[in-house]
């Protein structure tokens, strides 16, 4: 016998290759086996290995690669031990190293078990195919159907403007018969006015009110139709109380007649077509002065805060309110709450209101409480950094 038999005999454990006789054959060929079965088994870890490093983004179930890894590498040790254990009674080391496998084969079993779900859950590659082509079709269609939207809003934007131009020009060319009815009329009530029998008086006031009512109504036609012709040059940094300040003027006959306290508190300067806000303060106060209550004084206030990347721009009243089903409708075009008889006006107001709100990339809004009506213009800041001063009213500030 061989010094490593004797060795074997001598401590009582025999090595695995006396099963073997010491044959050579029998020897080298488990050792090729097992040397195969080994190399094989160490290959796939790495192979794995080389696939998780690989990958741009980590798996979601990256640990059970792990756990699987590291069963395979005990495989491939228990290989490598079983060709040592022919020469060296090993065993021991050999049981402890197959107890290891068995408790890491154990817990990926176990781990594997939730993933199965999962796995049975993946598209095959024809379906991921199938199943890109649906994409790629939908893409196709999305892509389709935004091109028609811009076609769509760039007819949309033609046919606004034409309609603008139509509604300056017919407007602008209604008021030279209109001047024409108006100027005989009065002239007939001037000169022939006592010679007038009957009705005929009546009729004739109301030629001359009708006929001031139309250039009312033209006028406020303008008005809307060139809200969308102002040009970005008109966009100017000012202070607010000067905007205001220039509105009340246009006012001044409304205000001395029914005696309106109008406040005010110390206001930023704001980027805005001035004009275009001129014009759409007229609108807020001059309401607010024509819908009050009977027996009360009109009192406005004015306010302006900032609200992130916007301003908040206030005006409250202490009027007659408006109801709430109708805080939405009051900014449609000719929508008027009252009867003409009752309320002077066209209905246009408010619609030149939010078309200058809109014209800033803007809002309008308004609440209604037993208290009045409260209109908020939101206007975007333009200016990164924007010094904003206490908005309070101010009672020392007169209208």
């Amino acid at each position: 016998m061989s010094l490593n038999v004797l060795a074997g005999l001598s401590s009582g454990l025999l090595p695995h290759g006396v099963c073997f006789q010491l044959r050579p054959d029998l020897i080298w060929l488990h050792v090729a086996s097992d040397s195969v079965t080994a190399i094989a088994y160490l290959m796939i870890p790495a192979a794995l290995l080389w696939f998780i490093t690989r990958r741009p983004a980590p798996l979601s179930f990256g640990w059970a690669i792990a756990l699987f890894a590291a069963f395979i590498v005990l495989c491939g040790i228990s290989h490598i031990l079983d060709i040592v254990t022919i020469w060296k009674p090993i065993y021991y080391l050999q049981g402890i190293e197959k107890g290891l496998t068995a408790a890491v084969s154990l817990a990926t079993a176990v781990a594997i078990i939730p993933l199965v779900p999962r796995l049975l859950s993946m598209r095959s590659p024809e379906e991921l195919a199938e199943a890109n082509q649906r994409l790629l079709e939908e893409i196709a269609s999305r892509e389709l159907a935004e091109e028609e939207l811009r076609r769509s809003l760039t007819d949309l934007n033609r046919a606004v403007k034409e309609l603008e131009q139509f509604a300056y020009i017919t407007s602008h060319d209604l008021q030279a018969p209109l001047r024409t009815i108006s100027g005989f009329s009065q002239l007939l009530s001037l000169r022939h006015r006592d010679q007038l029998q009957g009705d005929a008086v009546e009729f004739l006031d109301y030629i001359d009110k009708g006929a001031r009512q139309m250039q009312l109504l033209i006028k406020d036609l303008l008005s809307l139709s060139r809200v969308g012709r102002a040009d970005a040059a008109s966009i100017t940094r000012r202070p607010l109380a000067d905007t205001i300040t220039e509105a009340l003027k246009s006012l001044k006959a409304e205000i001395d007649r029914s005696s309106a306290d109008i406040a005010f508190g110390t206001l930023p300067e704001i980027e805005a077509n001035h004009g275009l806000l001129v014009q759409l303060l007229q609108n807020l106060i001059g309401n607010a002065i024509k819908f009050q209550k009977p027996d009360t004084r009109p009192s406005i206030r004015i306010s302006i805060e900032r609200d992130g990347d916007h301003w908040l721009l206030t005006v409250a009243d202490n009027g007659i309110g408006i109801p709430a089903d109708q805080l939405d409708n009051v900014f449609a075009i000719f929508r008027r709450l009252h009867g003409a008889e009752t309320y002077e006006g066209t209905g246009i107001g408010l619609a030149i209101c939010r078309k200058i709100a809109a014209y800033h990339g803007g809002d309008i809004t308004a609440t209604s409480d037993d208290s009045g009506t409260q209109f908020r213009l939101r206007l975007p800041v333009s200016i990164a950094e924007q010094r904003l001063l206490p908005a309070e009213l101010d009672e020392g500030v007169p209208a």
